[in-house]
């Protein structure tokens, strides 16, 4: 009688709690245990070092690129001749990567500087990997520029891990501000305007401005399509294009959805 009332009383605790799932961190190596809803593209679900599903996978298809198969970055074989950049990546990876491979985490507006769209020549062709997450949105137009660039910058036969936000049910890539020109972000009391002075001097002033990361840090200059962004990639000479969504559960790697998961494409040969 108790057994059977002790197995009930369990049953019931489990049925009300949320399912939990073990994995180990790919980027720090931690082991942790989280309920399935935890895992989503944004919200910190590693408890030492706080990295995203997003950021775990960029490391997963980066490994992958450079080794042929998923290993946790501390545990990456020290390759100094693969040679990688990041645009504004991540720190919790960033700061890891250069002890495993020749890798240069680089920014638009700070040292070590890359304009994705304007690669330096000396940089053209010695790149294994590049990893770009959340950063081809913010780019000004023509965006075109920065897939060129990035293919630049790419060896024969290397790859660009990157993720951008893109949705599914449109067709074409939604460009805020197409005609942008000469253009400055004003504080207007607790919002925000874009005033754009065109080539022609006409002044064109932009509301409900979309920020990444808080109001007047970086401004969304676009909302990209899926096939759109995959024809992005192939007009500027990529190869291979692939939408992952796949998960990889050893690492807390899950996608619930579609849209907005990391793309891996490669430079030709």
């Amino acid at each position: 009688m108790y057994a059977s009332h002790l197995k009930g009383l369990l049953l019931g605790i489990r049925s009300k709690a949320p399912f939990r799932k073990w994995f180990q961190c790919n980027i720090c190596g931690a082991y942790n245990s989280r309920p399935y809803s935890d895992f989503n593209r944004e919200s910190p679900s590693c408890d030492q070092c706080g990295s995203t599903v997003r950021m775990r996978a960029m490391i997963h298809h980066a490994s992958e690129a450079l080794y042929g198969r998923s290993l946790v970055l501390t545990e990456w074989p020290v390759h100094p001749e693969y040679r990688g950049v990041g645009l504004s990546d991540w720190d919790g990876y960033a700061n890891r990567l250069p002890h495993r491979v020749n890798y240069t985490n680089t920014y638009y507006h700070q040292a070590p500087f890359l304009d994705i769209t304007k690669p330096p020549a000396e940089m053209e062709h010695t790149c294994n990997f590049i990893i770009s997450t959340d950063v081809f949105e913010h780019v000004l137009p023509p965006v075109s520029r920065a897939f060129e660039g990035a293919m630049k910058l790419l060896k024969p036969g290397g790859t660009l891990v990157m993720s951008v936000p893109f949705a599914l049910e449109t067709p074409e890539t939604i460009e805020h501000y197409p005609d942008i020109h000469n253009f400055e972000i004003r504080k207007v009391g607790d919002d925000y305007e874009l005033v754009n002075t065109l080539a022609s001097g006409e002044v064109k002033v932009h509301r409900d401005l979309v920020f990444h990361g808080g109001p007047g840090d970086t401004l969304e200059m676009r909302v990209f399509a899926k096939e759109a962004l995959r024809k992005n990639l192939e007009d500027a000479g990529f190869t291979d294009v692939r939408f992952r969504g796949e998960s990889m559960k050893k690492y807390g790697i899950y996608w619930h959805y579609p849209w907005s998961v990391p793309v891996t494409a490669k430079a030709p040969g």
